[in-house]
């Protein structure tokens, strides 16, 4: 069996997701809510901007500002700067799985498909991905919703049996799960574990070639993608 990786962008590639919060959290001042960061992880992590914008206005019951997205990817965009790290043992794993390994590789994002660029070539990773960046944005359905990982599959030639997703929030893993394939779930914390079952948590990106040699061994959650191909978007 050759197996495909799908990778999640922010948060097992780029780290972002601190920047992506803080945008929101701007937002969630301008309605006179104040988070802590453990709030902000929780409310907004791996989910879709306009679906966290629209859950601050049901907590605070105010309402947005009309650019409130325009102003949230601005505030993040700061944050970020003009130079962005890979995470931890990235660069390493993606050349030990296109080199040594030979593995097919794509990129797969509740992000619009210009913030996926960008990141990617801030990051100086762009040239593993090249012409194989799937964005929710293009087929109007976002994790949890497991269309967008069989859509990536499909326009890459891969066979669902041969994906292995690399996720770290809860939203991707279901979604990688509910599509019917093996997931790996990447957390900077050892000490926490799968958020589901199915999914084989690791603490180290350079871990990566080798979990995915062995990925073989994870059973494919099949019955679960019966349960839900339907989804929501």
């Amino acid at each position: 069996m050759s197996e495909f990786v799908i990778f999640d962008l922010d948060g097992v590639l780029v780290d972002t997701q601190d920047a992506e919060n803080g945008g929101l959290a701007h937002i969630g001042e301008l309605m006179g809510l104040h988070l802590t960061k453990e709030q902000r992880d929780e409310l907004f992590s791996g989910k879709k901007m306009q679906e966290c914008i629209d859950l601050m206005e049901e907590i605070s019951g105010c309402a947005p500002p009309a650019d409130a997205m325009a102003r949230a990817r601005a505030k993040c965009d700061e944050l970020i700067g003009s130079w962005l790290e890979p995470v931890e043992g990235v660069a390493y794993a993606l050349e030990q799985l296109s080199s040594a390994l030979g593995t097919g590789m794509c990129v797969a994002s509740n992000s619009p498909p210009e913030i996926m660029a960008d990141r990617l070539g801030k990051s100086g990773i762009l040239h593993h991905f090249e012409g194989r960046l799937f964005s929710a944005y293009d087929i109007d359905a976002w994790k949890p919703d497991p269309k967008l990982f069989l859509w990536a599959a499909a326009e890459c030639g891969a066979d669902v049996d041969d994906c292995v997703v690399v996720e770290d929030s809860p939203v991707g893993v279901d979604a990688a799960l509910a599509a019917g394939m093996r997931v790996l779930q990447y957390t900077a914390d050892p000490a926490v574990g799968p958020h589901r079952d199915g999914a084989l948590a690791f603490p180290s990106m350079r871990e990566l070639p080798r979990l995915v040699r062995d990925a073989h061994r994870l059973a494919a959650p099949s019955s679960l993608a019966t349960a839900h191909l339907g989804g929501t978007s």
